[in-house]
């Protein structure tokens, strides 16, 4: 399979990092080892695409999805075969719409910059900094701030030790390194749900486990809650609420309210929305955990649509993780899936222990 060399950017940052491009027959697959040292892969679909003409150091550099766009920056001999690969795709150049766009009014042109900064700063500027102030945080303080929140979460719940001892012994059994001392807590309640602390806790939901077939989606489970920790994804959305709250309540005077909402994001902890980019990165991370292991990354698409199923007969007193629900596009994160599964074969492992440990899970 014929593989271009590019340069990608996330979006998030300046940098660029040195990647390999292939052909898939709605996609493009891009392939680049992150600032974690883990390799990551990216599925750009066709009819998100647009194009820039030149680069910084290609000719051509190619743009997803919207702001903050990732991109790519490719030669002559890569854009040349796209059109080949692709001949029904129309590129659309964003720098011709953007002259067309300079016949509005003076008056209407300062007031949409104004606002359009205003927002750049709220929306990617703020978060951008908060982000830089969750990742400089020690991962002992972090983990401080997780037993704290842990307890006041545990409150409410039933704690099923039988059960959180066999899914932390499961658990052990992938073998998974990491600084963080990672715990799972099963609880008794009838949710289909799991969610990630600062500081490596992870709660699984009675209600999740009763409606699992395969074992493999419980490691499909864990390895995505394990994706926030690693990626601190909790932490981040946390600092990224206080630091817009912050701005807010400066502006109408209401600086107290910091507090109550680091109190609110405590409690509900459970119910707190990762952004579409930091669900397609636990997403894509927990496949490649679970290939590394000789697990069958099959298992992140029969948790997908169990829990499809679940949502779309609405099943009483069945509540779909956020995960799931607050993102409408889970067909398309399936198919990712069955992508990377085709396009990443993976060496079985041996998982008779696993599976002794599932069969006692699910007496």
């Amino acid at each position: 399979m014929q593989t271009f060399t590019a340069r990608y950017s996330n979006g998030q940052s300046s940098r660029l990092y040195a990647a390999e491009i292939s052909f898939r027959p709605q996609a493009l697959l891009i392939t680049y080892t992150d600032d974690y040292g883990t390799q990551q892969t990216r599925l750009w679909h066709l009819n998100e695409i647009n194009t820039d003409r030149f680069g910084y150091s290609f000719e051509y550099k190619l743009t997803y999805g919207k702001f903050p766009f990732e991109s790519i920056e490719v030669d002559e001999a890569f854009f040349n075969s796209f059109h080949a690969q692709y001949p029904q795709i129309k590129l659309s150049n964003r720098n011709i719409e953007i002259i067309r766009r300079k016949t509005w009014r003076t008056i209407a042109v300062a007031f949409t910059v104004v606002a359009v900064f205003c927002s750049l700063v709220y929306f990617f500027v703020i978060p951008a900094v908060a982000d830089s102030v969750a990742m400089a945080i020690p991962v002992s303080v972090e983990t401080q701030l997780g037993e704290k929140i842990y307890r006041q979460n545990m409150l409410p719940f039933t704690v099923e030790d039988e059960q959180t001892k066999l899914v932390n012994d499961y658990y052990a059994q992938l073998g998974v390194e990491s600084e963080y001392p990672v715990q799972i807590t099963v609880v008794n309640y009838d949710e289909v749900n799991a969610f990630a602390m600062p500081g490596g806790h992870i709660v699984v939901f009675s209600g999740m486990l009763d409606r699992m077939n395969r074992h493999e989606e419980l490691a499909g489970v864990l390895a995505h809650e394990y994706a926030h920790i690693h990626y601190r994804h909790s932490l981040r959305t946390i600092v990224r609420s206080l630091a817009n709250y912050a701005i807010i309540s400066i502006v109408i005077g209401d600086v107290s309210g910091i507090s109550g909402l680091i109190l609110e994001n405590a409690d509900n902890l459970r119910a707190l929305q990762y952004s579409r980019e930091l669900e397609k990165q636990a997403d894509e991370y927990a496949f490649s955990l679970l290939r590394e292991k000789g697990i069958n990354p099959q298992g992140m698409i029969w948790l997908f649509e169990t829990l499809q199923r679940l949502q779309e007969h609405s099943e009483i007193n069945v509540t779909i993780p956020e995960f799931m629900s607050s993102h409408p596009d889970t067909k398309n994160r399936i198919e990712a899936m069955k992508m990377l599964l085709e396009t990443e074969p993976f060496t079985p492992a041996s998982d008779d222990e696993l599976q002794v440990i599932w069969g006692k899970i699910k007496r």
